[in-house]
């Protein structure tokens, strides 16, 4: 199990509450009003509570799923709302915005963990839920604090989720990890690990982090292994620890990506980003994305295939938007995600408040 510290997260949030105020809906320049596919119904006041409302079916898969910045603590307000790749909008009831979402990669399957702490799987072109055999007692810390969010397998037919909980003092602990097919229902666990790193086409892949003197310039190596959705072991290798985190896995699970910062007096300046050859641990080549100037790359969520990732990048006034990285021109091709609204919410940074599904055109 993975001890994680907290306070230090913990006393930031504070910060911003205590300076936050409440926002109402905000439409980005050119966007329209934001228009639900199935809204909730009011209920008048003394009525009984109208049960919970079903989920709808989407014509097209999801492009991404945000947390909405407005007043209202209930519906859609309550729920992380889904855009789809025809700019559809509707909200996904029992998906608590405070909590964590995963989507996979196609679009059309939604996991998160529901009020009954159980999680479950919405499939949101038929507008099925399946709930899942495992439960998470006393609910999750959340990804702000460090928690992990459950993971789609790349064909979307399984589920990573690591429960975690606080310790006796208050530590928060990352369990180990659990590999559950969707359709089947089985579950299986994994050994412990320092982190998931993601998912290839072979499997779920974890990294520990291990002291050395067999690598020169380095006091400590990655192991990584690659377990099947059996969870069984198929695959280890040894890198450099300096690979342990921030390193994302291509679906042959061939290669590495990760980001190369350089400290200068200054800031921290971009220089693009390294693909790492998993078999002989050396870099294969540096790819330099062409993007504008004051412009950077801040996270690598994901691969795209093995010749592009999709990427989050920041603007000169810490402007967040999303792309599509081209690994063989640097060139790099805009989704169209600029979520201001989520930038606005004082507990739920826009790091957290965008989750990224469907890039295809």
């Amino acid at each position: 199990m993975r001890r994680l510290p907290w306070r230090s997260a913990l006393a930031a949030v504070a910060a911003a509450l205590a300076a936050a105020w409440v926002i109402g809906p905000v439409s980005l320049p050119g966007e329209q009003p934001i228009r639900f596919v199935r809204p909730e119904p009011a209920t008048p006041a003394g009525a009984a509570a109208a049960k919970p409302p079903k989920l709808s079916r989407y014509a097209s898969p999801i492009r991404y799923a945000y947390v909405p910045a407005c007043e209202d603590g209930s519906g859609p307000c309550a729920n992380w709302i889904l855009v789809t790749t025809r700019g559809e909008r509707g909200w996904l009831p029992g998906a608590d915005a405070a909590g964590s979402l995963a989507l996979s990669q196609d679009g059309t399957r939604a996991a998160y963990l529901r009020g009954d702490e159980t999680y479950a799987v919405a499939d949101l072109m038929t507008g099925t839920l399946k709930p899942l055999p495992v439960r998470q007692k006393g609910g999750s810390v959340g990804e702000i604090f460090g928690a992990q969010a459950p993971l789609f397998s790349l064909d979307g037919r399984h589920l990573l989720i690591q429960r975690d909980h606080l310790d006796k003092n208050d530590e928060i602990v990352l369990e180990r990890p659990v590999i559950v097919d969707i359709d089947s229902g089985t579950a299986h666990r994994l050994p412990a690990t320092d982190r998931v790193v993601g998912w290839s086409d072979a499997g779920l892949l974890t990294v520990t982090s291990e002291r050395t003197d067999s690598l020169p310039g380095h006091i400590t190596s990655a192991k990584f292994t690659v377990y099947s959705p059996r969870g069984k072991a198929v695959r280890t290798f040894t890198l450099p620890g300096n690979l342990t985190y921030g390193t994302v896995p291509s679906p042959s699970g061939r290669t590495l990506a990760s980001l190369v910062r350089e400290l200068t007096p200054d800031s921290i300046a971009d220089l693009g980003v390294t693909l790492t050859d998993t078999s002989s641990g050396r870099p294969v080549r540096t790819v330099v994305p062409r993007l504008p100037a004051g412009w950077r790359i801040g996270e690598i969520l994901r691969w795209d295939g093995d010749d592009a990732l999709v990427v989050k990048s920041r603007g000169p006034l810490d402007e967040t938007t999303y792309h599509v990285l081209d690994l063989a021109t640097g060139g790099l091709r805009r989704l169209g995600i600029d979520m201001a609204e989520v930038a606005d919410l004082p507990l739920q940074p826009a790091d957290l408040g965008v989750v990224v599904a469907s890039v295809r055109q």
